[in-house]
């Protein structure tokens, strides 16, 4: 279940309909649900890595090389 396929089989193991016990005529309502679920998870894949950039402070190269230099290498003797 890591893969992009994961949640398409997810669903056909525990289809929506059966979760919110939905019955056969009332299946705009389960497509509405699956279409705001989708929209979501690509909302999380989008906002996450976007929110994470904003936060974290960016680290020029030469501060990159004094890292590796002077605390990385020492350690790792």
């Amino acid at each position: 279940f890591c893969t992009w396929e994961g949640g398409i089989f997810l669903f056909h193991i525990l289809p929506i309909t059966e979760l919110f016990e939905i019955n056969k005529t009332s299946e705009v309502f389960g497509t509405t649900i699956s279409l705001l679920i989708t929209l979501a998870k690509a909302y999380l894949f989008l906002f996450i890595p976007i929110s994470t950039r904003w936060t974290l402070p960016r680290l020029r190269m030469d501060q990159l090389l004094n890292l590796g230099w002077k605390s990385l290498l020492p350690i790792a003797l």
